[in-house]
């Protein structure tokens, strides 16, 4: 990840802040102790443990697979209660176990846990009887050190633990090779909650050193002291200085400069974190210090996924607090504006425009007229998000040979369309998106093209998407984030439709797109997507109208369902929405809008593949 300069920022806009209105306090923590429970099943079940578990820890009436499981448990709250884990250790053991320092391992519920007496190849005399216990369980995932859920589910993996027998009590002696944290998924989703440090959109990816881009990440649910949340507030800033991992590494920038640190437990008193940045933060220029600020306050007082730590921010720097006002940075909504449709007008298609909240039986006003298309079959439409380019549209319609894509576009209200045939593309196009810096956008089969202003398109590099885009695979859709760092994808393969999101890097004119991740998993068969807000995407599936949170972004992660905003009008076969008002279109050529807080459809137009800008 790179670091900002103290170049001025473009648009110094004061933080947009989202707070909700949810008190952190009084929350219970995880239980660090106490023997398991057998839950009811037959002899060939694993024997599961159940919450709330009681004091004291592990003691003569335990077994040892009761111990390792308890470890288990335990571990979950390592984080704020490293104790907790640490008594089911050997003295020796305890000492010497540091597992805040590696990543953190999940696991499914266990497949098979055995335990027989360990034999060791040289018997000594008076030795204490030991016992080897195997738990047996499917690898998901792993937690980064910067909270990244990397989700990479294999096969099932067995952890062997060694335990001793000390003053009639199994006590561990000996953990599995990777000495890492090793948590269930049923912990793991008890005990950590998804949340959003805030980096930079790089210079080349944005007309302003000041754009904000969430990378959701996963933080321990709860401190210790949880009347300040000290500890999860002062690892979110940690995380800050650490600098991105996962699917966004190396995309954004922070202004941090490299060698900052913290210099005590960040504090919440009221509303109001107080953090004290120490090392090189100390020679930072006025305009990296509103940066700085501008990360702090947007990942302390993030609500989207988990309530929010704080709502303002005092900065100190080497004990002395420093003036930031306002603090620079500012996550970019989802544009709104008039909804482009394609119209038929009998054997040429054309463009035309409904408002930005469309009524029953409006008629579309007339955007490009069939001779300035002059093709009879427009496959997508975009225009541009941003207000300083008025009139910038592109539509997508098939090469003449029938074999591949031709873009045409033009950047103002006047003047004819520009031809830009797609290189390389062998069919027509499924999707046009702007990102708010007027760069198009296009996908075509299994390709995806880029094209600046006036410039001729080229090809973007997926070679590190090849993993994701199976044989056969074809891009559906593709919806760039109003960041311009993330870009939405609606894959088609073997399997079925996929929701992917990708890292956009820019650099001298060329693209590419990063390692795909996974969202919405809990869905079934997406037809259509459209960016609902920074933090979710709006999508069809199944006849319905999905809010997917991005928690994560690695895969099937923990965290919030997908939320059914409204069941879908018959036939709906596209949608886009400007995080307030759902257009979609039908394949009998309608067009149908509702307002999200109160979905009820309305027929609104004839037409086809309605989009808002972007």
């Amino acid at each position: 990840m790179a670091r900002l300069t103290g170049r001025r920022a473009r648009l110094s806009m004061p933080l947009v802040l989202v707070v909700a209105g949810i008190a952190v306090a009084g929350c219970a923590t995880a239980p660090s102790s106490g023997p398991p429970r057998k839950a009811p099943g037959g002899s060939d079940q694993v024997q599961a443990y159940v919450q709330e578990l009681p004091a004291p820890g592990p003691t003569s009436k335990w077994t040892a697979k009761d111990v390792v499981l308890g470890f288990l448990h335990a571990s979950a709250s390592y984080s704020f209660d490293p104790t907790a884990a640490k008594q089911y250790l050997v003295p020796q053991l305890r000492k010497q176990w540091h597992p805040g320092r590696e990543p953190v391992a999940v696991v499914g519920a266990p497949s098979a846990i055995t335990t027989q007496r360990y034999k060791p190849q040289q018997i000594i005399a008076q030795a204490p009887p030991e016992e080897q216990v195997e738990f047996t369980g499917q690898h998901l995932a792993t937690l980064s050190q910067t909270g990244q859920y990397q989700y990479a589910p294999g096969g099932n993996v067995r952890y062997v633990f060694y335990l001793e027998q000390t003053n009639g009590v199994w006590l561990i002696d000996k953990l599995p090779a990777q000495q890492s944290l090793l948590l269930t998924e049923s912990d793991f989703e008890d005990v950590y909650a998804p949340r959003n440090l805030f980096f930079f959109a790089p210079p080349a990816a944005s007309q302003s050193a000041s754009v904000l881009v969430p990378d959701p990440v996963y933080a321990p649910l709860l401190s210790s002291n949880s009347a300040l949340n000290t500890d999860l507030a002062t690892g979110l800033v940690n995380g800050l200085l650490k600098g991105q991992g996962g699917w966004l590494s190396g995309t954004t920038v922070s202004a941090f400069p490299r060698g900052t640190r913290l210099l005590k437990k960040v504090t919440i008193a009221g509303k109001t974190a107080t953090v004290d940045l120490g090392g090189a933060a100390a020679r930072a220029q006025p305009i990296t210090v509103g940066q700085m600020a501008g990360q702090l306050l947007a990942t302390l007082s993030d609500g989207q996924y988990s309530p929010p730590l704080a709502s303002r921010l005092e900065l100190y720097i080497d004990n002395k607090l420093r003036s930031i006002l306002p603090p620079i940075g500012v996550v970019p909504t989802v544009p709104s504006g008039p909804v482009l449709l394609v119209t038929d007008t009998g054997n040429l298609d054309s463009v035309g425009q409904l408002a930005d909240a469309p009524k029953p039986g409006s008629k579309p006003q007339p955007r490009l007229s069939p001779a300035q298309i002059g093709q009879p079959d427009v496959t997508a439409v975009a225009a541009s998000p941003d207000a300083g380019r008025p009139g910038q549209i592109a539509v997508a319609v098939p090469a003449g040979n029938g074999n591949g894509c031709v873009v045409e576009a033009r950047s103002g209200d006047q003047g004819a369309l520009q031809s830009y045939p797609l290189p390389g593309s062998t069919t027509a196009c499924t999707s046009l998106s702007y990102d708010t810096n007027g760069n198009l956008w296009a996908a075509a089969g299994r390709g995806v093209w880029f094209m600046q202003p006036n410039r001729p398109p080229v090809a973007v590099n997926l070679a590190a998407m090849a993993g994701t885009l199976q044989p056969g695979g074809v891009i559906l859709a593709l919806r760039m984030a109003p960041d311009a760092v993330r870009a939405a994808l609606l894959v088609q393969t073997s399997a079925g439709n996929k929701l992917l999101l990708a890292a956009v890097r820019l650099r001298a004119g060329t693209a590419s797109l990063g390692q795909a991740v996974t969202v919405g998993t809990g869905l079934t068969a997406p037809q259509a997507i459209s960016w609902y807000d920074p933090y979710h995407l709006a999508v069809l599936a199944s006849g319905g109208i999905y809010d997917v949170p991005l928690t994560g972004g690695a895969g099937q992660q923990p965290g919030a369902a997908p939320y059914l905003f409204s069941t879908a009008p018959p036939g709906a076969d596209a949608l886009t929405t400007d995080g307030s008002e759902l257009i979609v279109g039908t394949g009998q050529g309608l067009v149908f809008a509702a307002s999200v807080s109160a979905p009820t459809w309305s027929l609104v137009a004839d037409g086809t593949n309605p989009i808002y800008p972007g």
